[in-house]
């Protein structure tokens, strides 16, 4: 049977258009940009995208691992799916480098323990499920104990390893700065939140990213840190494979670099490794693209623009800087000497 919709049918509806309490009220719909659907989509709250964006960053893989001096690697491999399992890793080969990914962080652990029984010459990254949150307090008195901003912020339920306080590059004078070290957990983000701690209004950013390239401490190379280095270590000073505190060398003895073998340190900015690497991480700017461009011209492409004379039919040099009388005698001479002249005006006065 068909129901006969009347006027107060229609109120009621739009009634509940308006009440978001209403047991009816409709879905929100948000258009669904993709092609292959041409339907509606549900529209995610806030909320909703927040965690999908935590599950996303979930399941993005460990850090990768790279190893030196493979000398057999189908026998790598072999070994690598004893201990893995043969899905939960893939390779890839550079002149120098084996790089290894693994697909979760427990085949990842346990990549790393084999590669240190077997004195493997390797380096990795930190796993991002492992990595501190790292914060700056700012406008806090530079003499407020550090037991006591722990103890604060401990109170409100934050984990805190470490607080140090930042010291001025010259003088070493403590600043008004604190760094503040907090366990990956899922309140520690909250920290942004607060504005004030230990009566003092303050400022909660993060830390700012410094665009020098690092590098090892116990190998000298660029790229990576010690904490997760597997190389044999070099001197910063004479290149030799010990660490730099047991150095035997006099501090007045000629340096020589561990990676260019210059005269000079390893950690030297001037280095030609170094200045080739930050080269190579320096984009390239706009402006030199566009310049370049303009400057080559390729012989099998025509220029569209006309050349410069065809534009406006421009009079010569010396036209343009004669005076108006000179022009117009100039005028009435070309009228006298040309084939077709022009009669003169005819008196109005004489004919009539």
């Amino acid at each position: 049977m068909f129901r006969v919709i009347n006027e107060q049918d229609i109120k009621t509806n739009n009634k509940n258009k308006n009440n978001q309490d209403s047991p009816i009220t409709p879905i929100k719909l948000g258009k669904n940009n993709n092609p292959a659907d041409r339907g509606w989509s549900v529209k995610k709250s806030n909320k909703q995208i927040d965690i999908d964006t935590d599950v996303n960053a979930q399941n993005k893989p460990p850090p990768p691992v790279f190893v030196k001096g493979v000398e057999d690697f189908p026998e790598l491999c072999a070994r690598l799916i004893e201990i893995i399992g043969v899905e939960n890793f893939i390779c890839k080969s550079s002149a120098d480098k084996l790089k290894i990914q693994t697909s979760n962080p427990e085949s990842y652990r346990t990549l790393i323990h084999f590669l240190k029984d077997e004195n493997a010459q390797y380096h990795t990254y930190q796993l991002r499920e492992n990595k501190l949150l790292r914060i700056v307090i700012r406008n806090l008195h530079s003499s407020t104990p550090i037991k006591a901003i722990k103890e604060e912020l401990e109170f409100i339920l934050f984990e805190v390893r470490q607080v140090t306080n930042v010291l001025h590059k010259v003088n070493k004078n403590p600043l008004p700065l604190f760094f503040v070290d907090l366990e990956p957990t899922p309140k520690s983000k909250e920290i942004f939140e607060l504005s004030s701690l230990l009566h003092t209004k303050i400022r909660i950013e993060e830390p700012y990213k410094s665009k020098v390239i690092s590098q090892c401490l116990k190998c000298q190379e660029y790229g990576h840190t010690r904490t997760y280095c597997g190389y044999h270590p070099r001197c910063v000073r004479c290149e030799d494979s010990h660490q730099t505190s047991d150095c035997p060398n006099p501090r007045d003895a000629p340096p020589k670099c561990a990676l260019c073998s210059e005269n000079h340190p390893a950690n030297y900015k001037g280095c030609s490794i170094y200045r080739e690497l930050q080269r190579r991480k320096k984009p390239t700017s706009k402006s030199n693209i566009v310049t370049d461009n303009i400057r080559y011209k390729s012989p099998n492409i025509q220029s569209s623009h006309l050349p410069n004379d065809t534009l406006f039919n421009k009079p010569p040099y010396s036209d343009q800087h004669k005076s108006y009388a000179h022009i117009t005698s100039n005028q009435s001479n070309n009228h006298a000497h040309s084939s077709n002249p022009i009669p003169p005006d005819v008196d109005v006065n004489k004919i009539i």
